[in-house]
């Protein structure tokens, strides 16, 4: 957004909390406004954010994409206080806020919709959040005396993300696709329907891969969509941009709800339409009008959201710093690789637990769409990204897979396949750990006080060699007037303390090593690899306790579900933890008696504290 509006020759404010002083945004805007007195929940304060805006001498309010992008008094707020808004009316929002309210209005306006639930359905079923997207406040319910407890986990998780905990149930329809239509209307009667795209690959109700155009839309249900979509933008009084989904299924669609707001995935229908979204906001809300026709779509575009998160263990949330940053082959907004990065984070950036895990978008833009996938998977193998664990590898084993490169995919894609598996194999871990032991050794030489000039590697007892030891690898190597003796068929062609070449059965390949303190990472052609260095003379810790419990991650202690001294069966809840706006479950890992329980709700706690010890049962 501040790029468009430097573009259009329009001063930009940010506003900003303690939690993310530093962020890029902060940097990048003209102002910026600390809101009251900088805790993380201040973003859903009207008042301060409308305060924010007269103090700084804005004339207009963008709401951006979440927190209160979709909320009608905020609209409201800002048109009070005699400032634009730049977004759809109040009164449309409210109309949509409510996705209960919703349904009834679309079902008026002829809008397709999924029919009400009868008595004795016996599911699935799924649980929503009426005033919430992004997969907050949504479970998936198979067995309906597992409803209630569903409620009110859900309705707790929509109050904490929306500020409102109502929720409501619908019919789950498996195998179904995701498709959303780009809406944009202006004041003068002008609706545009901007083609659709896929968003139909993802984790917990929440999207990781969208493309525009979709794959599974035909010429005809595309004209259906879009007449859909503007039916609803237009029984609602809508202005702006917005978003209209759908859900696929059964031959036909079914109307899932409207985003009064910019969505994060709309830079695959501005890649495809050759459109800027937000600058069509802009110019809509100083009252231009739209072309009678909207621009014609060309090409493909895939777009990925990048998630500071561990798919391999039950998508657990990272934080910490974030010490590298970087995808090849970006060196603007478009480049002509036709990739596109839209970043909240740069190097250097702390990963914090206040809010969502999404570090990045990354987008590829091509002529075909297995070119983009291709591009994109390319570009993604190759970032350097050292930090917290992310999704990285699952979104590069997603582009890659022939389902998905098929154009077969539905909202349970990622529920039937495992795509966890790291980039780099077992032998590559191998090399890379080699590659970093040969670096480290380096490194030690150039530091070295005497004989500094000696070659890396060099001893005075031959017969005995280098151990360099890794949690994941250890490595055994010699360095003699023959060269590197270490893993069979290997040889060393050059070492510093970044760069190692080694060459593997006539194969070379550049490994690059960045070491930080408790962790080294190595990114190769053969994928990626994060190395824990280990310790040879630990500083003397306090073991925990057998059947410790600790904290996965830093945050908030939501619930805890037993007492001290009660039994307890393997899998069941002990502590529910609120961290990056979702509830994590902790589970006893065996059958045994709470024997300590250490927090209490409303506990903040850092990752690794031990939470509780189950003492297992004989």
């Amino acid at each position: 957004m501040f790029r468009t509006c430097r573009d259009l020759g329009i001063e930009t404010v940010a506003v900003f909390t303690h939690a993310d002083a530093d962020a890029p945004h902060v940097a990048e805007a003209d102002h910026a406004v600390l809101l009251g007195d900088g805790s993380p929940k201040a973003y859903l304060d009207i008042a301060l954010v409308v305060e924010a805006a007269r103090v700084s001498g804005a004339d207009a309010v963008h709401p951006g994409y979440g927190f209160l992008s979709e909320n009608a008094a905020f609209a409201t707020a800002v048109l009070e206080a005699g400032l634009t808004w730049i977004g759809p009316p109040p009164e449309a929002i409210a109309a949509m806020g409510s996705k209960v309210e919703a349904k009834a209005l679309m079902a008026e306006a002829g809008v397709p919709v999924l029919p009400g639930l009868s008595e004795g359905d016996a599911g699935p079923f799924i649980v929503k959040a009426s005033a919430g997207g992004g997969g907050r406040g949504m479970r998936i319910v198979h067995d309906p005396a597992e409803l209630p407890e569903a409620l009110e986990s859900a309705a707790r998780e929509a109050e904490a993300a929306f500020g409102d905990g109502e929720v409501f149930v619908e019919r789950l329809l498996v195998g179904a696709r995701h498709v959303e239509v780009q809406i944009l209307a202006d004041a003068h009667g002008t609706i545009w329907a901007l083609g659709e795209r896929e968003c139909s690959i993802q984790r917990r109700h929440q999207k990781v891969v969208e493309e525009a155009p979709s794959p599974a839309v035909t010429q005809e249900l595309r004209k259906e969509l879009a007449e859909a979509a503007v039916n609803a933008a237009r029984a609602i009084g809508y202005r702006g941009a917005g978003t209209v989904e759908f859900l696929l299924a059964d031959g036909g669609f079914h109307f899932l709800e409207t985003n009064t707001r910019l969505q994060v995935e709309h830079p695959v229908t501005e890649s495809v339409y050759g459109v800027d979204l937000v600058r069509l906001q802009i110019e809509i809300a100083e009252g231009a009008a739209l072309p009678g026709l909207p621009p014609s779509p060309v090409g493909h575009a895939i777009e990925v959201r990048l998630y500071a998160e561990d798919p391999a263990h039950d998508w657990r949330p990272g934080s910490g710093p974030l010490h590298r940053f970087e995808i090849p082959g970006i060196e603007s907004e478009f480049t002509v690789s036709g990739l596109r990065l839209d970043s909240g984070v740069v190097d250097g950036s702390a990963i914090g637990t206040h809010y969502d895990p999404m570090l990045a978008k990354l987008i590829s833009y091509a002529p075909t769409r297995e070119a983009a996938a291709r591009r994109l998977a390319t570009a993604l193998a190759r970032a350097r990204i050292h930090g917290p664990a992310t999704n990285r590898d699952l979104l590069v084993n997603v582009l890659r897979h022939p389902e998905f490169r098929a154009g077969t995919i539905d909202t349970g894609f990622l529920d039937r396949h495992d795509l966890t598996a790291p980039l780099a194999g077992h032998e590559a871990v191998r090399l890379s750990a080699l590659a970093a032991a040969l670096a480290q050794a380096a490194a030690n030489r150039t530091t070295a006080k005497v004989l500094g000039g000696l070659p890396s590697g060099w001893r005075n007892v031959p017969a005995k060699p280098q151990r360099t030891e890794f949690a994941e690898q250890t490595i055994t190597y010699r360095l003699t007037r023959d060269g590197l003796h270490s893993l069979p068929g290997v040889s060393l062609i050059s070492a510093d303390h970044t760069h190692v070449v080694l060459d593997t059965a006539g194969v070379r390949r550049r490994f690059d090593i960045a070491a930080y303190p408790g962790a080294t990472f190595v990114d190769s052609p053969l994928g990626p690899v994060r190395l824990t260095p280990v310790d040879r003379l630990p500083e003397p810790a306090e073991k925990a306790a057998p059947g410790s419990l600790p904290a996965p991650m830093p945050g908030t202690v939501l619930r805890v579900e037993v007492k001290a001294g009660d039994p307890v069966s393997q899998g069941q809840p002990v502590v529910v933890l609120e961290a990056m706006k979702m509830e994590h479950r902790i589970l006893a890992p065996a059958e045994g008696v709470v024997a300590e329980l250490n927090v209490a709700p409303g506990d903040h706690v850092e990752g690794g504290t031990v939470l509780a010890v189950i003492q297992k049962g004989e």
